[in-house]
């Protein structure tokens, strides 16, 4: 089976039914005669700039609306925007770090999603269940800039005393 038709059956697959995990997706693969590994089908994802919206048992994965693939800066910046639409998330600034808060079990997807936007700004995030620790650059104005570009893409940045 070519890349090209694994990835077809995939869309296909996500538009029929609700699919939450990638071994989710690699069983219903395997249904369609398609045998493949998860990490075949994590690489997919990302090509095909799937995101995984809803949290907890409602969540699974949709195709990105624009069509640009998680390779490009448009495609992942569409991700993350897409991403805040449907979950809430809370900024507040920390000593060297941004702190930001979102629904149970939502971090993760976020955490990855603001890694691969790549800000200046940022050097890397850690996530929790429902928290995401946002390492930032060290120069000054490192927490403005970030409030700033995710805020303007949806999320709540609490106002500093």
């Amino acid at each position: 089976m070519s890349k090209r038709k694994r990835q077809e059956a995939i869309l296909s697959l996500i538009a029929k039914h609700q699919i939450a995990t990638q071994e989710d997706l690699v069983a219903r693969l395997s249904r369609v005669g398609i045998h493949t590994t998860q990490a075949t089908v994590s690489r997919d994802i990302a090509e095909l700039g799937l995101v995984r919206v809803g949290g907890g048992p409602d969540s699974h994965y949709v195709k990105s609306s624009d069509g640009l693939g998680a390779a490009s800066p448009a495609g992942r910046e569409e991700r993350l925007q897409r991403l805040l639409r449907d979950l809430p998330l809370t900024v507040r600034r920390g000593q060297g770090i941004a702190i930001l808060t979102t629904t149970p079990g939502s971090a993760n997807s976020l955490a990855s999603a603001i890694d691969a936007v790549a800000w200046p700004e940022l050097i890397g995030t850690i996530a929790g269940d429902d928290t995401i620790f946002a390492a930032l650059a060290l120069h000054p104005r490192a927490y403005e800039g970030f409030a700033q570009r995710i805020a303007q893409l949806g999320a709540y940045v609490q106002p500093e005393d």
